[in-house]
């Protein structure tokens, strides 16, 4: 009972000072689809965000990097996720996307947040047995914190080769809490096993929905809500995923980074 109470005045102290921050940013202009789709379902979709040319290039950079084997790679046990944290301190190309006005004007005006802490991280997932898709599986980033993130398809993506996979809506309060007084997840919990994700769709009447869509597209989230990349049986994917914090970079990224030159 005191974990939840504790979660419950965290909540309302996170949407107080969210909502401060929200009111003292510059109004910026922003699709208001794009506004809605975060608020109600806390995902959006945007196709031809890069052409495919520009996706070609950042692919081959990625390539590069990681057969250089001279730059911090992260990778999963299974060998399948090669992961580069801290892209953009590599190339230009990459700091250039990572400072994406569009991004960062969606990002002020869903969390307030107008000059973030962040990353820019350039992945590349293969199908290899035993691998758990990106991030690992079902998961948050933040139990409390409403959290914005931009991931942009630099490959096209099936339901084969690991689409975003998102449980829309439940990254609002109102789910989260419901969630925790009906004992469906574990109160402050951010990482989920599958049966638990099947036992909260089925009380709560949601739907996991996976992202397929073809190079260039882009996926703005709210990662307070559940989500993964979804395990692959074929292929690859690449992806370019935009992180933003609005105070400091968590510890546990700081051995990620890249060294300096």
């Amino acid at each position: 009972m005191l974990k939840l109470l504790y979660v419950l005045l965290s909540e309302c102290a996170e949407s107080t000072l969210r909502n401060f921050r929200k009111l003292a940013a510059k109004s910026t202009p922003v699709d208001p689809k794009i506004m809605n789709d975060l608020k109600v379902d806390g995902v959006s979709v945007q196709e031809d965000f890069l052409t495919s040319q520009q996706c070609d290039e950042y692919i081959a950079k990625i390539e590069k990097i990681i057969a250089s084997g001279s730059s911090n790679i992260w990778k999963d046990s299974a060998g399948a996720d090669n992961r580069i944290y801290f892209a953009e301190t590599l190339d230009d190309k990459f700091a250039e996307f990572f400072e994406t006005p569009k991004i960062r004007q969606i990002l002020s005006r869903y969390t307030g947040t107008e000059k973030p802490k962040g990353m820019l991280l350039a992945s590349r997932i293969t199908a290899k047995e035993g691998n758990l898709g990106s991030g690992g599986g079902w998961h948050r980033d933040s139990p409390i914190s409403h959290q914005f993130k931009a991931v942009c398809y630099l490959s096209d993506v099936t339901a084969n080769n690991g689409p975003f996979q998102f449980i829309k809506s439940s990254h609002t309060k109102f789910a989260v809490l419901k969630a925790y007084f009906n004992k469906l997840l574990k109160v402050g919990s951010n990482r989920f096993t599958d049966l638990e994700i099947e036992k909260y769709c089925s009380e709560e009447e949601k739907e996991v929905v996976s992202f397929t869509a073809k190079k260039g597209s882009i996926i703005f989230a709210d990662t307070k809500g559940i989500h993964r990349g979804k395990p692959l049986t074929e292929g690859k994917r690449y992806v370019l995923f935009c992180y933003f914090w609005h105070n400091e970079i968590p510890d546990h990224f700081n051995s990620l980074k890249q060294e300096e030159a």
